[in-house]
Order: C-alpha cells, then structure tokens, then sequence
C-alpha cells in the first residue's frame, strides 16, 4: 500500500469512521457469504454451511479490530482514550499531580538556564 493510500484511510478513518466501518462490514460479510458459497459447492449441507464459514472465518468481532490494528487507524482513538485515562488518574491523586507537575516545572526550567547560559558563552 503506497505511503498516499495509507494517509487516505488514516483520514478517512479519523472523519468519517461510519463509512469506514460500514465499508468493513460490507467487506466481511463479502467474505464470509463467499465462504458459505464455497462450503455449498464442497457438499456441505445449507445448515452446516453458514457454521462452517464462521468457524473458518473466526469471530467477526476479532477479525474487524484486527483489520482496524493492521491498518492503524485506531491510533487517534487510541490516543484520546489513554489521555482521558491519565486525566481521570491525575484527578485521582491530587498530591501526586502536585510534586509531579513542579518536578516537570523545575526540571524544564533548569534546562532551560542552563542552556540559555551555554548558548550565550559557547556562541
């Protein structure tokens, strides 16, 4: 798949999920009428054929998030969820949001100094 193909579904996916995910439907239930179509050509009777095809297809739900894995456009989704995880657990431990946001404070602007002060001597 070109690098242009991939920033196609990845946007298409993050503003138009419906349509991706009914595009995925479709194409999985493609697959899976196909294989009852070939169970039926093999001998396999109209009861057992459908069970079949599932069994050799594996779980539709499973199959759907690996497809979603394989093309990588969970990421966004992804990502807004472990922020809203990460807030919730901040909100949670007040005390620990404190020390660990002046840490970051003090941290970020002892760097900063000092690479103010070396950037003025050394240049």
């Amino acid at each position: 798949m070109r690098w242009a193909d991939k920033l196609s579904l990845r946007l298409r996916s993050l503003f138009r999920w419906r349509s991706v995910e009914r595009e995925l439907d479709d194409e999985l239930r493609f697959h899976l009428e196909q294989q009852i179509e070939e169970n039926l050509a093999a001998g396999i009777g109209p009861e057992e054929a459908p069970y079949r095809a599932r069994r050799a297809i594996g779980g539709l739900a499973q199959v759907k998030e690996e497809c979603r894995e394989t093309r990588r456009v969970n990421f966004v989704g992804d990502l807004l969820q472990d922020l809203r995880y990460s807030g919730r657990a901040l909100r949670k431990n007040p005390g620990f949001t404190t020390i660990a946001v002046l840490t970051l404070a003090l941290g970020i602007g002892a760097v900063t100094s000092v690479f103010s002060v070396v950037d003025a001597t050394l240049w």
